[in-house]
């Protein structure tokens, strides 16, 4: 179950705008703009759109709307800067046509329309009439020809056309007047483009299908003649029935292939044929648009829960008229007295300035009582009102928040002990359900529990170049804004806490989120150090040696080029000089990585491109991205650690992304090299070995798998082993890398068609491998159906410690959705369940290293690594102290085992 939640659109109701109005009908005819009709294949649309949005979006009441929703936005986007005066939306009738009366095989292997997208055509209809467009069906014939006789029609009245569709038999109507639009791929066609896709023009494309056929709607076409021949006969007959006066002429294959397949032909072209004589039941002039009447559209809008849909006008309505609030201005003593009195949870809203967020400036704070009190208190510059302060550190006076690490945060910049912390309407939405509301912003809460707008940031402090510090907005404005907020946090925790209660994750919030992002938020504002001088001189070997790669490239192409370009790339490579075509794109050559990859065994420019965008990327994610997180402040870089940006519940780092810094290669190590400590100290890495597998051991209660991990068997040689038919001592190392390969693809689900291109094998050895793997792993694969259909049967998976992860894709009629929430249901125990244990062993090492090394300090976690800045004299007890926690956190029927690096950066020390 999901809906939409997000960024503003702009409204449709501006997209027609000038175009159909009686102003402009009203003007002289010499000023009027040229007629214009929209042509929408309807039933293709809709197609798309239910393709393209996931299947489990529904309302609140059940009513699918993946589809609805689709077309919304397509339809929305569709007429940007084309100002059309007439359109329609043409749908495909229910039943035969009379094609299907022809010719019994014509589209015979279709299948039929997925029930899910044809319980939302109603709700289609409804959206294209609130949209003030014209839809129409004629039954016994198709969206084709009821588009190709408005066609017609409109080209005898000299007005322009555009057919809206990615379906290539509209072809046959392009001419001088008529282009066909496919949005999905921004491609215009015109009668010059139909001729260089097909080879042959509009007037011959019916003519080319008579011979070539049309695999997708079952057309026969003439069986031996190839798209080469088809065209080259057309050039030379004309169309099909000078073809067939010309077969005494011919001879050999062709001749043979077109006289046994006169009557096909004949069949396909008038299949093929768009009929443009219907009787239709509507006119052009019943077609003329009117702008979209907002309110209509917008009424619908919110019946189907598109909320990030509403216009501006709607939005703005939804937002409650602030000013009309009994919201007050209080100093800190007399916004004390009023929080001691009342011992029910009260919701805690910061305002913040606009710097770094571990650094951030704390310019107020507005506070909402069950009582019914709503006031905001402004904060001096670096300080904490008199009487604030000993209420923010009473862990008796029970505060709730949304985002707790932000607030713990406010607190460390201001001396406080923040204490009696309760609640946090993020972490709780992300613990009901972690795939709904990512990243579960107050924002998004709000819509979704209370269904109101809240007024934007921008709306307080402006945008770009005019947007001015919190502290210099006028205080009744930054009143309203907080104790709005502060308001909507504590009617969404009260929405909240069930939901919690009957998932079974109170406890979950309160003995591990929660206090984690008190851990998390001195990880930020202590922050990782870096050499800013170190920095910059990678910065500037990276550039020269990309400078070289250039140079060597343009040696080798013979001449200087865009290398970012695909164009100008394709050109040199497969063009001029000659390499083989791997794959192509719908305009052109693919130049992808996994191209360049084929062709760099043989081709030394390939292997240098592939070196040249490795570089380019990581100078454009780490060497200048890193330079422009180091705040001047402290020399350090204060990265945020999400923890409800992940659906596994993975930690994630943004601002800068460190968790992407490669490992292996040895740019990757370069990088690390500029993470450092102060003199004095070491940084201290420590990773588990293989945790997920181990985790898949304990659970799956494989044989194999347990006891190679309870004898230290090399479990990637074994599998190897195990798969190739060898002994383990005969695996060499390429073999290894692939059993290492095989293992993880287990718990990420992936198929075959994945493995072969990850392991760099035949999709027919891949098949063979994971069959093997599982026979061999029996225990594995019956953990993973016992998990599959536990999660069908619930609705969720969820980890060795309770955490929960709905799984709408189960439920789902699309067979692309459903193998997906198959994967999650096999993976989640398993990536859930390790990112539980990173979690617990970083509270209990925080809290052991507060309590007797309070100098050594947790800075990062990197996926399975924990990352400290240790002083020189504490780093081998801090070393024990941290493994002992690491590998003693949970007990599993195997190992866990942690291993320990030091050094002064970050690269010596993993």
């Amino acid at each position: 179950m999901g809906r939409p939640v997000g960024g503003p659109f702009p409204h449709p109701s501006n997209i027609f705008k000038g175009t159909g109005s009686a102003e402009a009908q009203r003007a002289p005819a010499c000023y009027r703009a040229v007629m214009k009709l929209v042509l929408v294949d309807g039933t293709a649309m809709a197609y798309r759109a239910f393709y393209a949005i996931p299947g489990n979006l529904s309302t609140k009441a059940g009513v699918p709307t993946n589809a609805t929703f689709g077309f919304a936005t397509m339809f929305r986007k569709l007429f940007a800067g084309r100002n059309p005066t007439h359109g329609a939306v043409i749908f495909d009738p229910p039943g035969r046509t009379f094609r299907d009366e022809a010719y019994p095989e014509y589209k015979a292997e279709r299948s039929a329309m997925p029930e899910l997208l044809s319980t939302q055509l109603p709700w289609i209809r409804r959206l294209v009439e609130a949209f003030n467009f014209r839809h129409h069906t004629l039954p016994g014939y198709e969206a084709d020809d009821v588009i190709g006789t408005l066609t017609r029609q409109a080209v005898t009245r000299d007005m322009e056309v555009l057919i809206v569709s990615g379906d290539k038999d509209f072809s046959q109507l392009i001419g001088p007047k008529v282009r066909m639009l496919d949005a999905m791929r921004d491609i215009t066609y015109d009668e010059a483009l139909v001729r260089k896709k097909w080879g042959v023009p509009p007037k011959q494309f019916v003519d080319l299908l008579a011979l070539l056929g049309d695999k997708i709607d079952n057309i026969p076409g003439v069986a031996g003649i190839g798209k080469k021949g088809a065209v080259a006969l057309l050039e030379a007959y004309g169309d099909l029935e000078g073809i067939l006066a010309h077969l005494d002429g011919m001879s050999g294959r062709q001749r043979r292939a077109l006289e046994a397949g006169v009557e096909s032909a004949r069949i396909s072209k008038d299949l093929a044929t768009i009929r443009t004589e219907l009787d239709l039941s509507l006119g052009l002039d019943e077609l003329r648009l009117a702008p979209p009447e907002p309110k209509k559209l917008d009424a619908l809008f919110r019946k189907l829960e598109f909320f990030s849909l509403l216009g501006e006008e709607a939005r703005r309505a939804d937002e409650v008229e602030l000013g009309s609030r009994d919201y007050r201005v209080l100093d800190g003593p007399s916004a004390a007295e009023r929080l001691t009195r009342d011992d029910r949870p009260t919701a805690v809203e910061p305002l913040v300035g606009p710097e770094n967020h571990a650094l951030a400036d704390w310019v107020g704070c507005a506070f909402s009582t069950e009582s019914g009190e709503r006031f905001y208190v402004p904060f001096p510059i670096g300080q904490v009102p008199d009487g604030l302060r000993s209420w923010f550190e009473d862990e008796k006076q029970r505060k709730l928040c949304h985002d707790a690490k932000q607030l713990y945060l406010l607190a460390l910049g201001r001396g406080l002990t923040l204490g009696g912390l309760r609640g946090d309407t993020k972490l709780a939405s992300f613990l009901v359900d972690p795939n709904k509301l990512l990243p579960h912003r107050l924002d998004q809460l709000s819509k979704e529990f209370l269904q109101e707008t809240l007024r934007p940031i921008e709306r307080l402090v402006g945008t770009g170049q005019s947007r001015v510090h919190p502290r210099s907005v006028p205080t009744e404005q930054a009143r309203d804004h907080a104790c709005h907020r502060a308001d909507c946090v504590r009617r969404c925790w009260e929405a909240l806490r069930p939901r919690l209660q009957e998932m079974g994750q109170v406890d979950q919030l309160r003995t591990q989120d929660l206090p984690l992002s008190e851990v998390l938020a001195r990880m930020e504002r202590h922050g990782i150090l870096v050499d800013q001088e170190d920095l910059a001189r990678m910065g500037d070997e990276f550039g020269r040696r990309l400078r070289e790669l250039e140079h060597r490239i343009h040696q080798l192409a013979g001449r200087s080029f865009n290398i970012a370009s695909t164009k100008q790339l394709s050109t040199v490579l497969f063009e001029e000089l000659g390499l083989p075509v791997v794959a192509r794109t719908k305009t052109g050559y693919s130049t992808k990585v996994e191209v360049l990859e084929k062709l760099a065994k043989n081709h030394e420019i390939a292997s240098l491109l592939l070196e040249h965008r490795r570089l380019s990327k990581l100078i454009s994610t780490y060497t200048n991205v890193l330079q422009a997180a180091v705040q001047p402040e402290t020399g350090r870089i204060h990265a945020n650690f999400q923890q409800t940006a992940s659906q596994t519940g993975r930690l994630i780092s943004t601002d800068p992304d460190l968790q992407r810094t490669p490992i292996r290669t040895a740019e990757g190590k370069r990088i690390r090299r500029a993470f450092v400590v102060p003199e004095g100290h070491r940084l201290l890495s420590a990773d588990w070995s293989q945790i997920e597998l181990r985790i898949l051991a304990h659970m799956s209660q494989d044989p194999i798998l347990l006891e190679s991990y309870q004898k230290e068997v090399d479990v990637h040689r074994r599998t190897a082993a195990e798969l190739l038919g060898k002994s383990p001592e005969a695996i060499t190392s390429e073999e290894r890398s692939l059993g290492k390969t095989i293992n993880f693809s287990t718990i990420y689900g992936q198929g075959a068609t994945a493995l072969s291109q990850i392991a760099g094998v035949t999709r027919k050895e891949a098949e063979a491998y994971i069959r093997r793997y599982f026979e061999t792993y029996a225990g594995v694969r019956d953990w993973r159906d016992k998990s599959i259909e536990q999660a069908k049967e619930l609705g969720w998976a969820e980890t060795l410690f309770g955490r929960r992860r709905l799984i709408p894709e189960l439920s789902s009629h699309s067979a692309m959705d459903f193998s997906y929430g198959e994967r999650v249901a096999a993976n989640t125990p398993i990536q859930g369940s390790a990112a539980d244990i990173c979690k617990l062993a970083m509270l209990r090492i925080d809290a052991r290293l507060r309590a007797v090394h309070p100098k050594a300090v947790m800075i990062m976690q990197i996926h399975d690594e924990l990352v400290f800045e240790v002083p020189e004299s504490e780093v081998e007890a801090v070393s024990a102290l941290v493994k002992n926690e690491m590998e003693s956190v949970v007990e599993l029927s195997v190992p866990l085992v942690a291993e320990v690096g030091t050094g002064p950066s970050w690269a010596e020390a993993h």
